[in-house]
């Protein structure tokens, strides 16, 4: 009985990894690639980025997100028991030295601030590996 619980703790701690990467490639990629793809469409012209289109795409990407945050939030409300909308659940880094000490592991995230931590971990990465090996290089080269 052990045995086949362990297996199952592993293909769901699996699984719920590869979803929440998943979701962070979709959330951190697709949400810029969307915007430019509906921009190249819109603009429908070969050559750099004007400002205007560029401010587009800008917009675009920052009211996704924030409606992204605005679902995550409402659906986070949603998941959370009756007993901790009661109390007022404080952050570690909204906390006063007085407070009651801090003991990791403590409290479990929940999948909602998983997917969003995971999202901007993952997508500094792909911007720091870019900008360090594709990018090319930042000056002009006479």
């Amino acid at each position: 009985m052990t045995v086949i619980h362990a297996i199952r703790r592993a293909l769901v701690g699996t699984g719920s990894t590869a979803l929440n990467l998943l979701g962070a490639c979709l959330i951190g990629f697709g949400v810029p690639l969307l915007w430019i793809w509906l921009a190249s469409t819109i603009y429908d012209k070969p050559g750099a980025v004007t400002g205007p289109v560029a401010v587009f795409i800008f917009t675009g990407i920052l009211v996704t997100y924030w409606g992204l945050l605005l679902l995550g939030s409402w659906i986070r409300g949603r998941m959370l028991e009756e007993e901790e909308l009661g109390r007022s659940r404080r952050s570690s880094w909204n906390r006063s030295m007085r407070d009651s000490s801090h003991r990791p592991g403590e409290r479990k995230s929940d999948p909602v601030e998983r997917l969003f931590v995971t999202t901007a971990i993952v997508s500094m990465i792909a911007f720091v590996i870019w900008f360090a090996f594709f990018a090319g290089a930042p000056f002009p080269t006479n």
